[in-house]
């Protein structure tokens, strides 16, 4: 069901922006791409801030122990929900229709709790009362083919096709009472910690409109659901920003971007991971 969401709202926004492209794709007269645009880049690149607020879920199962328990980081755990971390994304251009998208985007969060319920992560339930150091070590990159079927200076709208891969690394050293993994009931001591890495493929829509020339209004909406060698992943990403451009190489943005992603890799120990973060980002950018 949430993936079937997914591909819905992507779809009636792809199709939303290209009727809206024919219409403008229609109305173009303009070829000259400086004075109208402000800029015109083959390649961009963006460096700033993405001060992101996250909600993270995760369950980690056991042959031993049975079905874990599904853990809120920052609820369960006590992991802050908010936190700045770099990005960095941009695209190359080859002609005035094709491009290719690219991002980056890595966080490390971690946190010492006592935690106050009964808490099974693999191998090792850990009793309430128990303090657990936890750790999640994130890295993000995405890439994606686009095509404009609409680009003018005032005007751009296109689809895109490419993956957001996931590289996550989660990590739980507990004291007070545990039992199995490391230790037994009454133990001092146990550690869980598992590695997942995940391809997430998706489709989306993208949108530049020119306001004034060097002041531009962006979109995007990329959505998914799949199911590739044991990982069932499910993704909505969206992003609106205004970018402007003082010089003709030289500008600054501001964004606001929504990630929802699910992972679910079903290999010996089953593995549960949910993301859900949004925020601000702001971004310098370098066009050529």
């Amino acid at each position: 069901m949430r993936s079937h969401r997914a591909f819905a709202l992507v779809a009636s926004a792809a199709v939303l922006l290209l009727l809206l492209g024919a219409r403008q794709g229609q109305a173009q007269g303009s070829t000259n791409w400086v004075a109208v645009k402000g800029m015109d880049e083959r390649f961009r690149l963006d460096i700033g801030g993405f001060f992101q607020k996250f909600e993270t879920t995760v369950r980690i199962d056991s042959e031993t122990t049975g079905l874990g328990t599904e853990v809120n980081l920052e609820d369960d755990l006590g992991l802050s929900s908010d936190q700045a971390n770099f990005r960095a994304d941009g695209y190359w251009r080859f002609g005035r229709h094709g491009r290719l998208d690219f991002a980056y985007t890595g966080w490390n969060r971690k946190a010492n709790h006592a935690i106050d319920r009964d808490i099974t992560i693999g191998d090792t339930v850990y009793h309430a009362g128990a303090t657990l150091d936890s750790r999640l070590k994130v890295s993000l990159a995405e890439l994606y083919y686009g095509y404009s079927f609409w680009n003018t200076p005032e005007f751009e709208a296109g689809l895109q096709l490419g993956l957001t891969a996931l590289f996550n690394k989660t990590q739980f050293e507990g004291t007070g009472t545990v039992s199995g993994g490391g230790g037994s009931t009454g133990g001092s001591f146990s550690s869980e910690d598992r590695s997942l890495t995940a391809p997430v493929p998706a489709i989306g829509a993208q949108l530049r409109y020119t306001l004034l020339p060097g002041f531009l209004a962006t979109a995007r909406i990329r959505g998914s659901g799949a199911t590739i060698d044991n990982v069932k992943a499910s993704s909505l990403q969206w992003r609106a920003g205004l970018d402007y451009y003082p010089w003709k190489n030289v500008g600054f943005g501001a964004a606001y971007d929504y990630m929802d992603i699910s992972i679910e890799k079903q290999v010996d120990r089953t593995v549960k991971l949910d993301y859900k973060y949004s925020g601000p980002m702001v971004y310098l950018s370098l066009v050529f």
